[in-house]
């Protein structure tokens, strides 16, 4: 049995941690007069641009090492019109224009649902769902937190149908982006 087990004894501190720093930072958004839906989308927003930001700092990085040029980053327009002010109070994230920012949250987030579709696929095949829940309870649970906070994108991609929804263009290339790096992996 090795330490890398959802049974084993040392995921309890770490779990601990984890639900009390979100317990408490949604306690205290309440406190201070927030709703529950706005925050989760901070949530949201704060894990989008944690993992924009560091790709693009990657990817910068690199090309910095291998001598190109440095990589050009599209400014997006800042002008709300009332359809933009009223998506905002319906609390509804605004996903409208193309940016590389959306290639990569995109990209991401098809990546965990195929993650996703792939544990389903693994139970449904008769895989020992005692062995996958111990061995790979975590990274399950991660996968699952993770397609549940990319919700909005997902809605974005295929359901939205008004001016915040995510562009043809990003949403075809983040699903073959997102086909390509789970092809390789296999």
């Amino acid at each position: 049995m090795s330490g890398n087990q959802i049974s084993s004894p040392w995921v309890l501190p770490f779990a601990y941690v984890s639900i009390a720093h979100r317990a408490y930072s949604l306690g205290e958004f309440l406190w201070c007069g927030g709703t529950f839906q706005t925050w989760c989308n901070e949530q949201r927003m704060w894990l989008f641009k944690r993992t924009t930001s560091y790709f693009f700092a990657f990817f910068d990085t690199v090309l910095k090492l291998l001598g190109y040029l440095e990589s050009a980053f599209v400014i997006t327009p800042k002008v709300a019109d009332r359809d933009v002010s009223r998506r905002y109070e319906q609390e509804l994230m605004e996903f409208g224009d193309s940016s590389p920012t959306l290639d990569v949250l995109a990209s991401l987030a098809m990546l965990n649902m195929f993650g996703m579709l792939g544990i389903i696929k693994k139970l449904a095949s008769g895989a020992d769902r005692d062995e996958l829940s111990d061995r790979f309870g975590l990274q399950i649970l991660l996968c699952s937190l993770l397609v549940a906070l990319n919700w909005p994108v997902y809605k974005a991609m295929f359901y939205r149908k008004d001016k915040g929804r995510m562009s043809a263009s990003v949403t075809c290339k983040s699903i073959i982006y997102a086909l390509l790096v789970s092809t390789l992996a296999l």
